[in-house]
């Protein structure tokens, strides 16, 4: 592999070309539920194309769609909360237990500043903490308007900061989290973490980290211990050593790609051979979608002088991107005009965009089905 084909490949991993990801311990989970634990974590500011992005990975058989992602969050195998970096993702309800027993202290401590200036003590989020469970027990499911409500005894206001880091503070440390879906909305409510996962996976500190580097690497490869630091939030030695355990136990597998130390899948120049031509396709990818997210260098993929037109001002909000040729080439949008084209391009300074291969794309395409 050459660094002209990192994106294929990475394309490739990610299960937007090739056949759709399988469950990598061999869980028996729906398609859309192998494709969350896959992937890890899968960014989920925008919900709506959270959604989306994991549906381009289903293939399109009667278990493809948007419906099928819903599907697999109402019957509990996908939660929503914030695992890394202070974010928001999608991932699998067994797994959110060691994966924020990895991330939800460090987060909290680096969050201690902003809960002081919005007044929120220590004996508050206690307070909070058995105000949610007697609602949650009580009243079942809620939403974060209800949820909010349920708070007020506290007395800690209605500004923005307070509902905030009360709600974010009680997900970091799992006492709730995000499912099932609200009816007709991309929106979610709030469960409590032990009613909603009864059979959690548990695994300590060193086999969580490397289950989830082993997840990360054959999922997003080719990336780098830079790559993984920067997904993750997470210190890079540690990031290293379970990474290393990996290539050690046959898992994964270093490669030097141009003069990068780079790891992916064992098996993956063999699927590049097979599946390569098609990563040249012409793909219509959310704007929080892992192939631009998921990586410290996004530069196989997306051009750095192109970022500013996919993060405008650098804002952290995302626009849609066309791909084709296995790089992002402009971004996208629908068209609010019941005839004629379906999607509305702007390319980049000095790209093009085959108007037919995006309206061929949008066919069967999770957002316009």
């Amino acid at each position: 592999m050459d660094t002209h084909q990192v994106s294929a490949a990475r394309l490739i991993s990610q299960g937007l070309v090739g056949p759709p990801p399988v469950s990598p311990t061999g869980t028996k989970l729906s398609p859309a539920g192998s494709v969350v634990e896959h992937l890890g974590c899968v960014q989920a500011q925008n919900l709506g194309g959270a959604l989306a992005s994991i549906a381009l990975r289903l293939g399109t058989d009667e278990t493809a769609g948007i419906a099928a992602v819903r599907a697999a969050i109402d019957s509990g195998e996908i939660v929503r909360t914030w695992t890394q970096r202070g974010t928001i993702h999608l991932t699998t309800a067994k797994d959110i237990g060691w994966i924020l027993g990895l991330t939800g202290a460090r987060t909290m401590k680096s969050t201690a500043k902003r809960r002081e200036h919005f007044g929120i003590t220590d004996d508050m989020l206690d307070s909070a903490a058995q105000l949610a469970t007697t609602a949650l027990r009580q009243r079942g499911a809620l939403t974060r308007e209800e949820l909010l409500d349920a708070f007020a005894p506290l007395g800690a206001g209605d500004e923005y900061g307070h509902s905030r880091h009360l709600i974010t503070s009680l997900a970091l440390n799992n006492l709730i989290v995000q499912a099932p879906m609200i009816a007709g909305k991309d929106d979610m409510k709030y469960v409590l973490t032990a009613d909603w996962v009864p059979l959690p996976t548990e695994l300590d500190a060193e086999a969580g980290l490397r289950e989830w580097m082993r997840r990360y690497v054959l999922s997003h490869g080719p990336v780098t211990i830079d790559d993984a630091t920067r997904w993750t939030g997470l210190p890079k030695t540690a990031i290293r050593r379970a990474v290393q355990d990996c290539v050690d136990s046959g898992e994964i597998m270093s490669a030097k790609i141009g003069e990068i130390d780079c790891f992916h899948a064992p098996d993956l120049d063999d699927r590049l051979s097979e599946w390569g031509s098609d990563a040249a396709k012409t793909l219509l990818v959310p704007g929080f979608d892992e192939i631009i997210l998921g990586y410290k260098d996004r530069s196989a993929t997306l051009d750095p002088a192109h970022e500013k037109s996919v993060v405008p001002g650098g804002n952290g909000m995302f626009k849609n991107t066309v791909i084709s040729g296995s790089r992002a080439r402009g971004t996208w949008k629908r068209s609010p005009r019941k005839t004629g084209p379906r999607v509305i391009v702007e390319a980049f300074p000095g790209q093009t965009v085959d108007s037919d291969a995006v309206e061929a794309a949008a066919t069967d395409h999770p957002a316009f089905t």
